[in-house]
């Protein structure tokens, strides 16, 4: 059944039946209870593609992400959500699988829905995926990567401390031989490997080349770095992850070669995840207010959508700290 039958045997116009069912103030109230009646009866659903069609956009937020296998991702879109929801939106995701090209498939996806607005973890943007963006004028927030040509409101941690941290705790520890299983050098990888590197420099320590191994912030490629690292002639007293899913790669290959933590090789961690407390032993890691940064990207984009702020784009630098846990050990010898 179509908006046009219900409205024939409701005896009332479509354009009231598509006013009720977007609880229009200007509505009667007995009208409404009426119309609303008639929906239950019927079993009626909105075709909103129908309406999308109509509209030159819908109450429709993509979010885009690059897999939903990163607990990071799934504490965002609770964030987003929820503000999404208080505003009578729904939130559609996209996943980039970190390709360019499955990142362009899925804005192609957004736009058919006329989206109001994207919130997106950007794999790279180049000039055609860039106007198609901003065919969304403002209605655009980047989320842990920066771009330079994007002219988004843009919201962001402080990797590079974060990169310090980790290795100013190691140290305090007494480590020296320090390796780390860094991510893509986009913007958040490149800032948490200079982080690395200064903290290294800061605290008078050699940074080897062969400490350093491209984990691609995923899982397997960590697992296998980490048993890399292990079989060197000098192999590293504590390793640092610069994301969650590199931090359970290296845990799972420490645990599977029957190596101690935190007696043998100390473990630091970048990003919290749920179940960072409860791994024997607990994960010392960055951490981040990951659902506040949801929150406040679902914020920023209904500041934009409700003109509530029409001025210059905006950028939001969020603070991280170190959570210390049970992975790292004081090194009694070098």
């Amino acid at each position: 059944m179509n908006q046009k039958e219900l409205a024939k045997i409701a005896g009332v116009s479509s354009a009231t039946i598509s006013r009720v069912i977007n609880d229009d103030p200007n509505v009667k109230p007995e009208t409404k209870e009426y119309v609303r009646e008639i929906i239950k009866k019927y079993d009626y659903v909105a075709n909103i593609n129908a309406r999308n069609l109509r509209a030159s956009s819908s109450n429709t937020v993509g979010f885009l992400i690059s897999n939903f296998n990163n607990p990071f991702f799934i504490k965002i879109y609770q964030g987003i959500e929820s503000i999404c929801r208080k505003h009578g939106y729904i939130v559609i995701i996209g996943i980039t699988n970190e390709r360019v090209e499955e990142q362009e498939k899925a804005i192609d996806l957004f736009l058919s829905y006329q989206v109001s607005g994207i919130i997106g973890s950007f794999v790279d943007v180049d000039n055609k995926i860039l106007n198609k963006l901003q065919r969304l004028q403002k209605n655009v927030i980047s989320l842990d990567r920066e771009f330079d040509i994007l002219d988004f409101d843009t919201i962001v941690i402080d990797n590079e401390y974060g990169g310090i941290e980790q290795v100013n705790y190691l140290h305090s520890l007494g480590h020296k031989k320090i390796a780390v299983i860094y991510g893509k050098l986009d913007s958040p990888g490149k800032e948490r490997l200079n982080g690395f590197e200064k903290g290294m420099a800061n605290n008078g320590l050699k940074s080897k080349e062969e400490y350093k191994i491209c984990g691609n912030y995923n899982e397997p490629d960590a697992y296998y770095a980490t048993i890399k690292l292990l079989q060197l002639k000098d192999p590293p007293t504590a390793i640092i992850t610069h994301n969650n899913l590199m931090c359970i790669g290296a845990y799972k290959a420490l645990k599977d070669l029957k190596i101690n933590i935190p007696d043998n090789v100390s473990l630091i961690g970048f990003d919290n995840f749920e179940f960072a407390d409860y791994l024997e032993p607990g994960i010392t890691l960055i951490d981040r207010p990951i659902n506040q940064m949801g929150e406040m990207a679902g914020e920023m984009l209904f500041d934009r959508l409700e003109n509530k702020y029409i001025g210059e784009t905006r950028r939001i630098v969020l603070p991280v700290k170190l959570k210390i846990n049970k992975s790292c050990n004081f090194l009694t010898t070098q």
